[in-house]
């Protein structure tokens, strides 16, 4: 991807959100790698934040799915909306989210948390019209 030509990247991520941003990115990214790593992507938090594109989120989804490596909770608009409905939280910005998150669960649990939170935001607990038929614990729900 270091050498790879921007219209090519682009067009293979056209269907997500920022395409042209982020195929920016990824070839900015990959370049840094190969340069910096010998071509082998970075295993901790600080190191995957440095590349381009790359922030809280994304380096812990990378690290969890990749090295299988607990280093935080990452949070999306899914993990948000649940840990706020169900008062975790009460921040906005997703790496205080993560970080309030983090403290309420064991380390060895916070993928399954960014996994299980995604599910449940995603298909029951739904920004726009919620499952009422399947949310549990309504009634610890703070919305």
């Amino acid at each position: 991807l270091a050498n790879a030509k921007y219209e090519d990247v682009e067009h293979t991520v056209q269907g997500i959100n920022y395409f042209k941003t982020k195929a920016k990115h990824i070839i900015e990214l990959a370049k840094m790698v190969d340069e910096r790593y010998n071509g082998e992507p970075p295993k901790t938090l600080v190191e995957l934040q440095t590349l381009p594109g790359v922030g809280y989120k994304t380096a812990n989804v990378f690290l969890n799915d990749l090295y299988h490596s607990n280093q935080g909770i990452a949070v999306d608009t899914h993990v948000s909306r649940v840990a706020k409905s169900y008062g975790l939280t009460k921040e906005t910005d997703p790496t205080k989210i993560a970080h309030d998150l983090e403290k309420l669960y064991p380390k060895d649990d916070w993928y399954k948390v960014n996994s299980l939170f995604v599910l449940y935001g995603r298909y029951i607990l739904k920004a726009k019209k919620p499952d009422w038929e399947k949310v549990v614990l309504k009634e610890y729900l703070v919305i």
